[in-house]
């Protein structure tokens, strides 16, 4: 069968077919050809081949780094998409090293800061990095701080959005907010960004993202100031091009790979209660959530919602009080959900709010937090609901160590099903818990925090 009907048939969606075919062509071809490598990958992609997918984008990538960065920093991207193991990312870690301009020292060393960047993938409701940054950049002005956010746009024109459109969506104009370019390769449009750093004068930068967002991790390797520090949402950004780490999650320090430099746990913040004096009073009431006597939300990554413990949990919940109605707002495929509640007939007490940009209405709306059984990205969502003042219930140390709160800190699946219940059961217990975990997130999570304790860490690293 030749090129065309491999093509023919990815374009059917028969992966079966296509991806047998492409792999053949590929190696035939020697990676030389752009449309078999950008069709393989995306006939891997699509059919769900997470493995296949990091190999083949990885081997890709690898065999364009002397001749072509821009394209090697493509199919890294890709790469990660899948199941890339941890030598392929070390050795993608070590090529951005080997990138590295050398470090310069800030001139006036003992001098005041005042001038701080931020780079961060896109700006918009749904992106946690984003809302983290757009927090802290707005608390260092009320220090007097000059700060200004820098995006990538590292998912735009590229593999997954072809599309020539930003994906940064502020929420109001900000001239503190420069959106990244769209047009040109990962190389030309990380230079640009760089450049742009580096003309502002910044003193030192703040990356909010991690290696899979290519075009962040080669900005940093341009380093365009003098101080950079790598805040990790999620996973820590591989290569060494940093002079220190801020973790959001505990968990996360206590595995840094970087474990001998400068690090130090510092949770996200909120401003829901800002928030939610634009919501209107009635609002249950224009949700047709009127017949609700209680409501209780879930928010962040469905697929971590998705798990049926956490579903098995939810429908025993609102079998025993049928006035009770239950809403998820985040991204993600919510038909893993729909199916299961709707089996066990609960489905109609459901409603799916849509993106996270969405949650200080679904906040407002709910009278307690469920967070989902090991979910990486969960503080976000819980910090959100403690800074609405809502009880919330977790399951395990991690995010237990967050709220603070024993008593609403779940030992098992059972034990969380129980605490759910009896604060959906007794307004007194809700009254008393939203009263504790408003308390804690003033005393230790307010936004105000933020910009005193990324400075006082600066001053670390200098």
């Amino acid at each position: 069968m030749s090129r065309e009907e491999a093509f023919q048939a990815l374009r059917d969606g028969d992966f079966r077919i296509a991806i047998p075919l492409l792999e053949h062509a590929i190696r035939e071809a020697g990676f030389s050809s752009d449309a078999i490598n950008q069709a393989y990958t995306q006939a891997l992609f699509r059919a769900g081949e997470k493995t296949r997918l990091a190999n083949a984008a990885f081997e890709i990538a690898d065999s364009f780094v002397e001749t072509d960065p821009a394209v090697a920093m493509d199919y890294f991207q890709r790469a990660f998409l899948g199941d890339l193991d941890a030598a392929c990312i070390r050795h993608v870690g070590e090529i951005f090293e080997q990138w590295a301009a050398p470090k310069k020292k800030l001139a006036g060393r003992r001098g005041k800061l005042t001038k701080v960047a931020h780079v961060v993938g896109c700006v918009n409701g749904d992106h946690a990095p984003a809302r983290n940054a757009l927090l802290l950049s707005r608390s260092l002005r009320r220090q007097g701080i000059d700060s200004r956010i820098f995006t990538t746009e590292w998912a735009t024109s590229w593999f997954l959005n072809s599309e020539g459109m930003a994906l940064s969506q502020p929420a109001e104009s900000r001239d503190d907010v420069v959106i990244g370019p769209v047009r040109g390769n990962f190389l030309e449009r990380a230079e640009s960004i760089a450049t742009s750093i580096r003309a502002w004068g910044a003193q030192a930068v703040f990356y909010h993202a991690g290696l899979s967002e290519q075009i962040t991790a080669r900005v940093a390797a341009f380093r365009p100031a003098p101080i950079q520090v790598n805040v990790v949402h999620d996973v820590e950004m591989d290569p060494a091009l940093f002079d220190g780490y801020i973790f959001l999650r505990r968990q996360s320090l206590t595995s840094s790979r970087h474990a001998s430099e400068i690090a130090e746990c510092i949770p996200p913040s909120s401003d829901i209660a800002d928030r939610f004096s634009t919501l209107p009073e009635n609002l249950r009431q224009l949700m047709a959530l009127d017949a609700a006597e209680t409501v209780s939300a879930t928010l962040g990554n469905l697929e971590s919602a998705s798990d049926p413990r956490f579903l098995d949990m939810l429908t025993s919940v609102l079998t025993a009080f049928p006035a009770h109605f239950h809403l998820f707002a985040g991204s993600g495929d919510v038909k893993t959900i729909r199916a299961h509640l709707h089996a066990e007939g609960v489905l109609a007490r459901v409603r799916f709010m849509g993106s996270m940009s969405e949650s200080a209405s679904v906040m407002a709306l709910s009278d307690l937090y469920l967070a989902p059984f090991d979910d990486a990205d969960a503080e976000g969502a819980l910090v959100e609901a403690m800074g609405a003042g809502k009880p919330a219930v977790v399951l395990g140390k991690s995010d237990g160590d967050l709220l603070g709160i024993p008593k609403l800190v779940a030992r098992n699946e059972i034990d969380y099903r129980q605490v759910v219940q009896r604060l959906v059961s007794q307004p007194s217990e809700r009254k008393r818990y939203s009263e504790r975990v408003l308390s804690r997130f003033r005393e230790e999570l307010a936004p105000e925090f933020l910009g005193p304790r990324y400075m006082e860490f600066l001053t670390r690293c200098r």
